[in-house]
């Protein structure tokens, strides 16, 4: 590929981190340059990543981006998305309530009108009404107490309030709102006033906000290839850094690759209410896109970790190879085969991982990931110098 191209395609690759980067940071409110050192500002960092590694696994994976900000938009609202639902399980089952609700009683109903919006809820009779006013439903989520004193709760945990008392609230909701909303924008108004975890975060991050996209991920189609060697060429500097670092940030860094804050595997979303979802597949993280660009094998992968006999046969009693069908240990010869096994099991949890690598926490382990991943974004962030490719 000519140093020409090599530097549209590095453009493209940038205006699209670029706007995954304003997404995240609006949507966290946050400043992603580094001088910041929260929970809130960690949390963005690591959505913030796991979007870009998917804007680079999409293009690499033959996709065809129309709109390179559009795409880039949505697949950073999407990872905030799915960080909120996943640290905010209140939110969920108070979702998975109140859809139980709405198809439960006769004076209620749920309903579609577009893929984008999801579900809409209000009275059965309300079908053909125009949703409710944006500026009614924010009110609503900044005091869910503007309805009528008669309609409220007279206690405030969710559990105790028979399917009258939510009839009650519904009743008055609906009256102040004067048309059917977004079944989320409901769950966060009553989420607000039960006081659960998230529920103004969720009620703003389930739409797109300006220039934000689609509320799905475009479909994969073929790419122009001077793209997928563009692509190629990000992941390619990405793994020439990683054979750079210390080997004691690289093994957290690849063994549990970066997907959600606080866990190492992404976390298993069970169905809510009327909800269908796809058999979840085993998820090896991130580290698969160095294998699947032709980057790097896994023998590759297997020699930077570089794993010592008696960090294997501890890794074959943490994970019980054995019992669940693999090999035993001696039947492997080399240190190829005995990490193609480990390869099946990943990622691993940070507390095995400690163990490998002698460590007393699995605490240290995050901490080691942490500043892979930081010195990596500054990297990535960086221009790819004139000539490369």
């Amino acid at each position: 590929m000519s140093t020409a191209s090599t530097d549209v395609q590095g453009r493209l690759f940038e205006r699209m981190d670029e706007k995954a980067r304003e997404v995240v940071e609006k949507r966290f409110a946050v400043k992603l340059d580094g001088a910041q050192s929260s929970e809130r500002c960690q949390a963005a960092w690591d959505v913030y990543q796991n979007a870009t590694v998917q804007i680079l696994k999409a293009i690499a994976a033959k996709t065809q981006i129309d709109d390179p900000a559009g795409y880039a938009a949505t697949i950073a609202r999407n990872r905030c998305r799915d960080y909120w639902r996943a640290h905010n399980p209140g939110w969920a089952e108070l979702k998975g309530r109140l859809s139980r609700f709405f198809r439960k009683q006769p004076a209620y109903a749920l309903w579609s009108i577009d893929e984008q919006l999801g579900s809409i809820c209000g009275p059965a009779n309300w079908r053909s009404r125009p949703l409710a006013e944006a500026a009614k439903i924010a009110e609503l989520i900044d005091n869910p107490r503007r309805i009528r004193t008669s309609a409220l709760p007279k206690t405030e945990v969710i559990e105790k309030l028979d399917a009258p008392g939510w009839a009650r609230l519904l009743e008055g909701f609906f009256e102040y709102l004067n048309g059917p909303i977004r079944l989320d924008e409901m769950v966060s108004i009553a989420g607000v006033l039960f006081g659960v975890k998230g529920s103004r975060e969720m009620a703003f991050d389930e739409l797109p906000g300006p220039a934000e996209g689609k509320a799905w991920e475009p479909a994969a189609r073929e790419p122009h290839q001077d793209a997928v060697l563009a692509i190629r060429e990000q992941i390619r500097r990405l793994w020439s850094e990683l054979r750079s670092m210390p080997k004691r940030w690289v093994i957290p860094f690849l063994l549990n690759p970066p997907v959600m804050k606080g866990s190492g595997r992404k976390p298993r979303q069970r169905p809510l209410e009327g909800e269908i979802r796809e058999a979840e597949k085993p998820d090896r993280g991130e580290i698969a896109v160095f294998t699947t660009c032709g980057v790097a094998s896994v023998d590759e992968i297997e020699a930077l970790i570089a794993f010592k006999e008696e960090q294997y046969a501890l890794l074959w009693r943490k994970l019980e190879v054995e019992a669940h069908g693999g090999p035993p240990l001696a039947s492997l010869a080399d240190a190829h085969g005995r990490f193609a096994v480990i390869w099946d099991l990943l990622p691993l949890e940070d507390e095995v991982i400690a163990a490998a690598m002698g460590l007393d926490s699995g605490q240290k382990v995050i901490n080691l990931r942490m500043v892979a991943k930081n010195h990596l974004a500054k990297v990535l962030s960086e221009p790819i110098p004139k000539g490369a490719g």
